[in-house]
Formats: C-alpha cells, sequence, structure tokens
C-alpha cells in the first residue's frame, strides 16, 4: 500500500497535502476508523466469533467449525446463505461453525509478468 503520509524533507511537507491525495487519504482514515468500530473485524488473518458477528451472506470467507461426535475442530471455505446455514463445496459442515475470517485478496501478476 502507498504511503499518504511521509517525513518532511528540508522542512518540506508532501504527499498528504496534495490536492489530490487529500480525499484518499480521508477514506483511509475513515476506514481505519471503521474497523477499530467493529473491533478489527475486517482485518485479515483475525479470527471473528460467530457469536460477536456473522459474514455477509453468500460471500465465501475461511471458516472454522467443530464436527459434532469427535469435537475436532476443521477449517475450510464455507458461505452463509440467506436461511442461516453454512455451506461449502463438500456440502453442509458435519458441525457448528465457530469462527470465521475474511479471504485475501487474490494473487495477481501486475503487466510486465513480475508478482505484485
Amino acid at each position: 500500500m502507498e504511503r499518504l503520509t511521509h517525513k518532511r524533507e528540508n522542512g518540506i511537507k508532501r504527499g498528504y497535502w496534495s490536492p489530490n491525495k487529500k480525499q484518499e487519504l480521508v477514506d483511509r482514515l475513515a476506514m481505519y476508523e471503521d474497523r477499530e468500530d467493529a473491533k478489527d473485524t475486517n482485518v485479515l488473518g483475525k479470527w471473528i466469533p460467530c457469536s460477536e458477528k456473522l459474514p455477509e451472506v453468500n460471500i465465501p470467507v475461511l471458516a472454522q467449525w467443530g464436527i459434532y461426535y469427535s469435537g475436532e475442530n476443521r477449517i475450510e471455505i464455507l458461505c452463509l446463505n440467506d436461511l442461516g446455514r453454512w455451506h461449502g463445496d463438500l456440502g453442509e459442515p458435519n458441525g457448528k461453525v465457530i469462527a470465521w475470517m475474511p479471504l485475501p485478496e487474490p494473487y495477481k501478476q501486475n503487466d510486465e509478468g513480475a508478482e505484485k
């Protein structure tokens, strides 16, 4: 992510004072404030208990669920449907989904073929 704030160089501020960067700075600040308001539930890599918040309907997420008969935990990509039931490629899990997290953005190559 490109930084919007920079150290002073020879006493001159740059970057965030640019009019074309000001709205981006405000938008990013709002995003961070929204994350704080939501108890960081939009942060990648952080498990969100289902008791606190459920994901959007039909959006794939990484879900952790406990198998009913063994108590073993599993992790797989699942979606929550509009009836409140979880499903994935293998159907419905045979257990209770206890936590979830958003999936990361898919890998993309830039135009020169180098990794991004």
